[in-house]
């Protein structure tokens, strides 16, 4: 076979070119051929009016919406008064990827995309052609060998101009066709050529639902987004510095701009989904000064998204940190240029921090001196008052370890020890006294409590011993849920506090209980590490009892509360751990120590059953105690009276300075 002396390149397979394009079910995937044909018409207007003054005085583009929401006759026209299809632009709708089509920052792509959607696309068009008014007009398919099928009927309008007709919607497309709403694809439309609203011209848009009144497109969305600033960032992208350029517009929330949010544009339209700003500035929407509720929209552009464009138009080739970067840029200006608004979110978080911390006055130490206010504005706009306290506790862990360390370099010079004692007191600031003040009266007020709950209630009853319970841990929880300051164990032992893991009422398997199951109030575990002491664990358990008493019986277990910790005690250790409610598993290896606090007022039943175990209370009467030698058990019995007097007593140094008590 003789070779060629010359060769051409193939035409492309836009068939399978199409295949590999992928469009989302939806109301934005439905409407791509109607943008890419709006798009043309407004190339072709500006062809036809040059001056672009003319252009958007004299252009019209009308969308037709026929039969629309039957997916078995809808049509949808897109008609204007441009230039038509011309010889240069018939060679360019012929010519795949033209480049003419780029120059016009096109892909010469988008009159494909409407075979994703529709399986019949027809074009007429009149043009001028050396003075001669001319008609074009065919049925373009690409399933076809010669994919121009010549049409003799002439276009319904005059003058030259362009209308291009989709019909016979794709199987896939019948659902969504038949829940169409007017209102949706009117705003959808104006929303993906906002760029057009902001910082082009735009001719005259009527979209046409069959004899519904007409829906103006430019007057009515040149009222709703009102631009308040542009300018131009700089993001780094693929490794670059890029300069961008944005415009803000603000808009009366609606139903499709629920939030704030950015929108990235190429090709003078909008690719791609809304990024929603919500988190970056604090709220999905501001209110004005008539109280009416209004979003910022950001429209963002560059050349570096038009080099990164996909073909389809459909979404910007750029990576998600990338992504992340435009999006902080373009909040810190809206931050910037809403500054009023965003004070009010300052003073918002500062307000609910301030409460938060009435409950947490300890927390304060995590300011490190700083007021609430500088802290707040400190922190993302988005914060509740749930990650400021998680934010101040680890400050507050950084700032008491930094004064621990002072303190140990301190007593190890002896002869400075007391004046840098008073250096580093003098560091202690105002507001952590206060917050020091504040905590002393929490554990002053739940002293009271726990008083107020052991006395007879209004209907003559003792409250039950869940009320004291509730006060001391909260019930069915740990404290893989309950942090430091949510609960008060310091009321039965300050030691109590800081064991590594708290169980309160729940089963050793972290489920519903069970026939058999041994549940103790409080469970606590603690790998001991402590002067050398690494060789065992040691479990701890605090049982509650009904304030006042009086029907406990010796050797049953439903009434004998010393038998009720030793079961329970040696189930958990032949369980051998328990489930946290995070759902993770913490272990009991090696117990070698167990304790047991059992609180109830030592009513005469209980002093039988605590004698007829051979429980002493010779070094204070108000509290029974006993070593039970075989199993490793010390057990600690006393009442309430003893937890609140004991509770007063290792505080009272605080209320006598700080309260004059």
């Amino acid at each position: 076979m003789d070779k060629p002396v010359n060769d051409t390149l193939l035409k492309p397979d836009m068939l399978a070119v199409l295949s590999r394009t992928h469009l989302q079910v939806n109301l934005h995937g439905f409407l791509l051929p109607v943008f890419e044909a709006i798009s043309n018409a407004m190339h072709s207007i500006e062809e036809a009016f040059v001056d672009r003054a003319n252009a958007e005085k004299e252009g019209v583009i009308t969308v037709r919406f026929q039969d629309w929401t039957n997916p078995n006759k809808i049509v949808v026209s897109v008609s204007d008064n441009g230039a038509g299809l011309t010889e240069e632009n018939y060679r360019s709708f012929k010519t795949p990827f033209s480049g003419y089509k780029l120059r016009q920052k096109g892909r010469g792509f988008g009159r494909f995309i409407g075979f994703k959607v529709f399986a019949r696309v027809v074009y007429q068009s009149r043009f001028s052609f050396f003075g001669k008014s001319e008609v074009r007009s065919f049925r373009f398919d690409i399933t076809q060998k010669e994919e121009f099928i010549v049409l003799d009927n002439q276009p319904d309008f005059d003058g030259v101009g362009l209308t291009v007709t989709y019909d016979q919607p794709l199987v896939n497309w019948h659902h969504l066709i038949a829940t169409l709403n007017a209102d949706d694809i009117a705003s959808e439309i104006g929303a993906h050529f906002l760029p057009y609203f902001l910082y082009r011209w735009l001719p005259q848009i009527v979209i046409q639902f069959d004899d519904e009144k007409p829906i103006d497109i430019r007057s009515r969305f040149q009222g709703m987004f009102k631009q308040f600033a542009e300018g131009a960032i700089v993001c780094d992208i693929d490794g670059a510095p890029e300069q961008l350029s944005y415009s803000l517009a603000k808009l009366t929330r609606t139903q499709q701009f629920k939030n704030h949010c950015l929108l990235l544009s190429a090709a003078d339209r909008i690719v791609g989904s809304p990024r929603d700003l919500t988190n970056k500035i604090g709220q999905p929407f501001f209110i004005g000064e008539n109280n009416e509720r209004y979003v910022v929209i950001a429209v963002v552009r560059g050349e570096a998204f038009e080099s990164r464009l996909n073909d389809s138009r459909t979404g910007i080739n750029l990576s998600p940190r990338t992504v992340e970067d435009v999006v902080s840029h373009i909040s810190d200006v809206i931050q910037h240029e809403e500054h009023a608004q965003i004070e009010k979110i300052k003073t918002d978080q500062s307000a609910d921090l301030v409460e938060a911390l009435r409950e947490n006055p300890i927390l304060k130490l995590g300011l490190r001196g700083k007021t609430v206010s500088d802290y707040v504005a400190a922190k993302p706009n988005n914060w509740k008052p749930e990650q400021f306290i998680s934010d101040l506790a680890i400050e507050r862990f950084r700032a008491t370890a930094d004064l621990t360390k002072q303190i140990v370099a301190a007593a190890a010079d002896v002869d400075n020890y007391e004046a840098t004692i008073k250096q580093i007191v003098a560091k202690i600031d105002a507001s952590k006294k206060e917050t020091l003040a504040e905590y002393v009266i929490h554990r002053k007020n739940i002293i009271a409590l726990v008083e107020a709950a052991r006395r007879f209630q209004g209907d003559g009853k003792h409250a039950p011993e869940d009320a004291i319970h509730e006060l001391v841990f909260r019930r069915f929880s740990d404290n893989a849920s309950v942090d430091y300051f949510e609960h008060n164990l310091w009321l039965v032992d300050d030691a109590l506090a800081f064991l590594p893991y708290v169980s309160s009422d729940r089963t050793l398997h972290g489920s519903r209980r069970q026939k058999g199951d041994k549940v103790s109030d409080l469970l606590f575990f603690d790998d001991s590490m402590i002067l050398g002491d690494n060789d065992g664990t040691t479990l701890t358990i605090v049982e509650f009892k009904r304030p006042s008493r009086n029907n406990y019986v010796f050797g049953i277990e439903k009434n004998d509360p010393v038998l009720q910790v030793i079961n329970t005690l040696d189930k958990a250790v032949a369980e051998g751990g328990i489930t946290k409610t995070d759902g993770a598993y913490f272990s009991f290896a090696n117990v070698v120590r167990k304790f047991a606090f059992v609180i109830a007022d030592l009513t005469p039943t209980l002093i039988d059953v605590l004698d007829k175990h051979d429980f002493h209370n010779g070094w204070n009467p108000k509290v029974f105690v006993r070593y039970r030698e075989r199993t490793a058990i010390f057990i600690q019995v006393f009442g309430y009276d003893t937890l609140v007097e004991n509770a007063k007593k290792r505080n009272q140094a605080f209320f006598k300075v700080l309260l004059d008590e």
